[in-house]
């Protein structure tokens, strides 16, 4: 991926991106290297992540810092402590965490097991409360503190970046499980921007409209066209277009002065 930012933007900082094996994630995880973080890609499969890692260090050349790979399943909150810790022990610090990972158990309400509603709603927006609360309770909590328990006004870019959808507000047939996640996420993101304000932690999200992944694959050549339609711009985003709005929503010279918001970035689908 190319420059977006100036050369070394995120140089000295570590970010941490779950989903960060394929698609979306791993654009972003590439994204954030190839602007000098740190990055600890996070994702179930250790064979995948390995092979991830492998794909972005040939694609980042040099590369300022080799990226850390960290498996762990977003739905189990021992999975997700030791994650935090890890990152923590090789790397001193979290700056950022981006958090992509997510799923689709696709059917109508009256055909959906509950299994699959839960399994969805877990991997989605408890992957996300997780990540969320032990990186400031393993981390930026302890510095707040340290610090008398006074605002972190040391200048350190400290970020989070939610992962919505535009379908949290159009709705989606077969989805009520995804829909109901994403909005779920939406009013976390905001929570989360008022608790986390003394640590100086910029809280947003992004909700995507349809982006050209395997997972859009699935619903075949006419149905893309038809999402294709529905944008005003009349295409589906790249995972690259999603990975620069990250890219924006992470630095602080772009987005130092936003926190709790929802950006749409879904071409015009829907107009809030």
């Amino acid at each position: 991926m190319d420059l977006v930012l100036r050369e070394g933007a995120f140089l000295g900082e570590t970010h941490i991106v779950t989903g960060a094996a394929q698609g979306i994630g791993f654009w972003i995880a590439q994204a954030l290297a190839r602007h000098g973080a740190q990055v600890a890609m996070v994702d179930l499969d250790p064979k995948r992540l390995e092979a991830a890692k492998a794909k972005l260090e040939s694609a980042i050349q040099p590369m300022k810092n080799a990226p850390l790979v960290v498996p762990a399943d977003v739905t189990l909150e021992a999975d997700v402590k030791r994650a935090v810790s890890q990152v923590l022990e090789a790397t001193g610090c979290i700056n950022g965490v981006v958090n992509v990972a997510g799923i689709t158990r696709d059917s109508r309400i009256t055909k959906k097991s509950l299994s699959d509603f839960n399994l969805v709603l877990s991997v989605h927006l408890g992957g996300t409360f997780l990540f969320t609360r032990e990186v400031a309770v393993q981390h930026w909590h302890p510095l707040f503190k340290a610090n008398g328990d006074q605002p972190l006004d040391d200048g350190v870019n400290r970020f989070i970046v939610n992962f919505s959808s535009v379908s949290a507000r159009n709705g989606n047939v077969g989805q009520v499980d995804y829909t109901a996640a994403k909005g779920a996420i939406e009013a976390v993101t905001r929570t989360t921007a008022r608790e986390y304000s003394n640590y100086r932690v910029r809280v947003n999200a992004i909700a995507p409209g349809p982006v050209n992944t395997p997972m859009l694959a699935t619903i075949g050549e006419q149905g893309i066209a038809a999402m294709k339609r529905a944008t005003l711009l009349g295409k589906i985003a790249e995972p690259g277009d999603i990975a620069a709005t990250v890219l924006g929503m992470a630095c602080p010279r772009i987005s130092g002065y936003t926190t709790g918001q929802i950006f749409a970035t879904n071409g015009g689908m829907y107009l809030a």
